[in-house]
Order: C-alpha cells, then structure tokens, then sequence
C-alpha cells in the first residue's frame, strides 16, 4: 500500500509539474522583450520539467527501495538544477546585472563536480548514508551562497524600489519574499530530508504534496509579475 502511495504521489506531482511549466512556456513569447524577465521565466519552465521528469524516473525505478544512494543521488541533482534556476532566474529580477558568464561558468562546474560526487557514491554504495551526506555537502554550500546571496540584494534594493515604485511594485517585492521564502525551504530541507531518510517513504510524499503548493505559488509569481511589466 505504502508503495502504491508512493508511485501515484510521483506520478501525480511530475503531472502537475509538466503542466505547470506547459502552462508557463505557453504565454512565454510575449515578454521577448523583456530580457531578464524572459529568462527567469523560461528558467521556471526548465525548474518545472526537470522536478517532473525526475519524479517520473524515481516512480519508474523506484530506486528509494532497491538502491537508496542511487535515489538520493538523482533527487539531489534535480534540486541542484532548481538551485541553479534559482540563481541565474530570481536574482537577476532584484539585480538585472548579476548574471555574468564568469558567474554561469562557475555554478556550471559546481554542478558537473556535484553530480560526480553524488554518483561516485551510489555507483560505489547502494546504501552508505554517511558518504551521502557528505556529497550533499556541495548542494548544500551552494544553495546557502545562493541563498545568502539572493537576501543580500533583496535587503540592498527592496527599500529602494518600494520607496520609488507604484503600489504594484511594492506587492511584487512582498510577494517574490514569499515565494523565495517558500523555495529556499523547501529545497534545503527536501534535500536534508532525503539525507537523513534515505529509505523512508512517507516523508517523501508527504513533500511531494508541500512541493505542489510550493511549485504552484512560484508559477503564480512568474504570471504576475508579468502582469505587472507588461
């Protein structure tokens, strides 16, 4: 039974995802000219897809009851991926000159380290939750620098802009703290979850579940605030 809760919360959920980011791409053209915005959208899409596809793998292989390592190392290195959606996408709308090739280039090789220590270990182990921990240490120091990085311009230009800008400037900045707010827990804490419960079942779908919520909210956000440039 457990299992069957599993698998349908993976299928449910990676649906959900692949629709919400359908959705989203759909009305991407008309913002083209919207360079910075444009991007973060588009980079909600790949966030979107990447969760759906992974959670269709995980419900395919079910590698959470067979080969643990190899789950945690395929979830991690979807988060990853959302880290980086996160960093190149969300930042740059407080800050449109903080994208930089010297910045893509760095966070490309973090990621490419970061998948060869997260599957060195499951190639090695089928269950070794210590040297699990230890290669979700690098999604972990990037997600805090991303993280520390993100509130850093959020504290140097909210005022600024709320000072400046109409009413519905001032609820975009309210309401990207929220969905930022929502991300960076979810994702920090699914991963350390996941490390600590590498072969529990229930704790997973029960974030499947808050990651609809999560994953909806973030959706929300993109259509507004297109709204409100528009």
């Amino acid at each position: 039974m457990e299992q069957t809760i599993y698998i349908v919360a993976l299928v449910l959920t990676g649906l959900i995802n692949l629709a919400m980011g359908g959705y989203l791409l759909s009305g991407s053209n008309a913002y083209r000219q919207q360079t910075v915005y444009y991007r973060s959208r588009l980079l909600t899409v790949l966030w979107l897809v990447t969760f759906g596809l992974g959670y269709f793998i995980q419900a395919i292989f079910l590698w959470r009851y067979t080969w643990p390592t190899a789950a945690s190392a395929l979830t991690v290195s979807f988060f990853h991926i959302g880290a980086i959606c996160f960093n190149w996408g969300y930042i740059p709308l407080l800050n449109p000159r903080y994208l930089t090739k010297s910045i893509v280039v760095r966070d490309l090789i973090i990621y490419a380290i970061g998948l060869i220590a997260y599957w060195s270990v499951a190639l090695l182990w089928k269950h070794a939750p210590m040297y699990v921990a230890l290669a979700f240490l690098i999604f972990f120091a990037y997600s805090t620098y991303t993280v520390l990085t993100f509130y850093k311009t959020y504290n140097r230009v909210s005022l600024r802009i709320i000072r400046m800008g109409e009413g519905n400037m001032r609820d975009f900045i309210r309401w990207m703290q929220v969905c930022c707010d929502c991300i960076v827990l979810f994702g920090i804490g699914s991963v350390a979850i996941t490390a600590i419960f590498p072969n529990d079942i229930i704790p997973f779908v029960l974030l499947l579940i808050g990651g609809v919520g999560m994953f909806s909210y973030m959706t929300y956000s993109m259509i507004k605030y297109g709204k409100i440039i528009s």
